[in-house]
């Protein structure tokens, strides 16, 4: 299978993951281009994960915000196990 079909099957599958639940709270994944922050969706896809802008990013891309707190959802702490 060639890349272009892994990451077509990534980007397919990712859409299916339409939110994430943090602490007993369902957040609604956000989609490319509706980030804070301009990550460039006005000019092509993401440069992680390929997603084009309306799309929601593959599971785990760099670029993907945290719809609870903002930051970066790979790293997020929010839904750490943890007791604070």
């Amino acid at each position: 299978m060639d890349k272009a079909t892994r990451l077509g099957m990534g980007v397919a599958a990712s859409q299916t993951v339409a939110t994430y639940d943090i602490r007993g709270v369902e957040y609604q994944r956000i989609p490319y281009g509706s980030e804070a922050e301009d990550w460039g969706a006005n000019e092509g896809p993401c440069h992680d994960c390929g997603v084009t802008k309306g799309l929601l990013h593959i599971v785990g891309c760099d670029v993907e915000r945290c719809p609870c707190c903002g930051g970066q959802a790979i790293y997020c702490e929010c839904n750490d196990d943890a007791e604070a």
